[in-house]
């Protein structure tokens, strides 16, 4: 099926721009050009577009607003902003309703990669109810504790870089925030960055103070969806610093660590999702698992038609987070099903998951399918299975999964 792109600035020289540059497309996308936020919302009535790039500088409405107005009709279009780097205030504006910001001038290639990139990640929900709610969301819920901690942190004269990462770092929602707006091209950084603290640095003290206490960016989980996902915080901390030391392990280079460490984090993500988004059905989900002791994995598929790992993958997809962190939390119960062929984030994680699960009695074993021990032995890695669990071992005795 053709996919269809909308295209929003009111330059016509860039308008014009877009058009030449992207006329070898025209076989795989069908695209429209207009000026202006009222034309794109008139536009967008007569028939549903996959993507929206809007400039982010227009007159009457700018992209921001035309983004909020897009998100809440058509939550189903993927949202890009287009920016100057003189406009961080506005980037500031658009978190909400953005998932990804590019800069201005775009390049071509870029902007094709970003938009392919998103058409491939579409595939991994199929509940179209529940990719409606999953792409109006603007954050992940943070935990009460750490959201009072980072605030009252900020609220500090002297608040420090390293203060407020540590806080983060501990944190789903909040890394997942701080690096979908480090690795925008906005940023125009290299290379892409997975380590919450190399985040929090380049964003820089005010651009946090202002995600978290002007545009409120970061939310306090409620009080009843709290109770039920208690558990997540330790075992995605437990689990983000045994993919770390096994990565490490492997002498896989600092990357390779850092995307293991992020990956582990947030490979849970979309447990938070589901219960934030569809709380009460969840929540039946969950109590249906525990009691028929059915594996967590497929009460999800009966109820959703996808699992928690697909919708957080989703969403930090959507988000432009690093394409190796995104895969881990895709696959980190089936690494077999991404396609991997060599020690990756995707197979830390996967160990690093299981060992928790083993190592702690609060967490229930029917949640998690099998250590994939096939997989693990066409890559010649089974036989490190016992130097990984002692390094886990080693890494919880001492207190070291921050």
């Amino acid at each position: 099926m053709t996919k269809r792109i909308l295209f929003v600035d009111d330059e016509p020289m860039v308008l014009n721009g877009l058009e030449r540059s992207l006329r070898a497309m025209r076989k795989e996308w069908e695209m429209k050009f207009v000026s202006s936020g009222a034309e794109a919302l008139e536009t967008m009535a007569q028939a549903p577009f996959d993507v929206v790039v809007s400039d982010m500088r227009m007159p009457v409405m700018d992209g921001a607003a035309l983004l909020e107005q897009v998100k809440a009709k058509y939550p189903r279009t993927v949202r890009f902003v287009l920016s100057g780097q003189s406009d961080k205030e506005a980037i500031l504006r658009s978190v909400g309703p953005t998932h990804q910001y590019l800069s201005k001038p775009c390049d071509p290639e870029e902007l094709k990669q970003k938009i392919t990139h998103a058409f491939a990640l579409r595939e991994l929900l199929v509940n179209p109810t529940l990719k409606d709610i999953v792409s109006r969301m603007r954050a992940i819920p943070s935990l009460p504790s750490l959201y009072v901690a980072v605030t009252e942190a900020l609220s500090q004269p002297d608040a420090s870089v390293a203060k407020i990462a540590d806080i983060i770092k501990q944190d789903m929602g909040m890394t997942s925030k701080v690096l979908q707006l480090v690795n925008s091209a906005f940023f125009g950084l290299p290379c892409q960055v997975s380590s919450p603290h190399q985040a929090v640095s380049l964003l820089g003290i005010d651009n946090i103070r202002a995600l978290v206490l002007s545009v409120h960016v970061f939310s306090e989980l409620e009080t009843d969806s709290k109770r039920s996902l208690d558990f997540l915080w330790p075992h995605s901390l437990s689990t983000a610093a045994c993919a770390r030391a096994i990565a490490r392990a492997e002498r896989g280079g600092q990357r390779l660590e850092d995307d293991s460490f992020a990956a582990g984090l947030l490979h849970d993500i979309g447990r938070l999702i589901l219960a934030c988004a569809c709380g009460v059905l969840y929540a039946q989900a969950l109590t249906r698992a525990a009691e028929q002791k059915i594996n967590l994995i497929e009460t999800e598929m009966q109820t959703f038609g996808c699992t928690h790992a697909e919708v957080g993958a989703y969403l930090l997809g959507l988000w432009g987070l690093p394409d190796s962190v995104v895969a881990a939390v895709a696959w980190h119960h089936f690494p077999s099903r991404s396609g991997v062929d060599a020690f990756s984030p995707v197979i830390a994680v996967h160990v690093a998951d299981n060992y928790d699960h083993h190592q702690n009695s609060y967490l229930e074993m029917n949640e998690i399918p099998s250590l994939d021990e096939d997989l693990l032995g066409r890559l010649g890695l089974l036989q490190r299975l016992t130097d990984w669990s002692r390094t886990c071992d080693e890494i919880m005795r001492n207190g070291e999964n921050q």
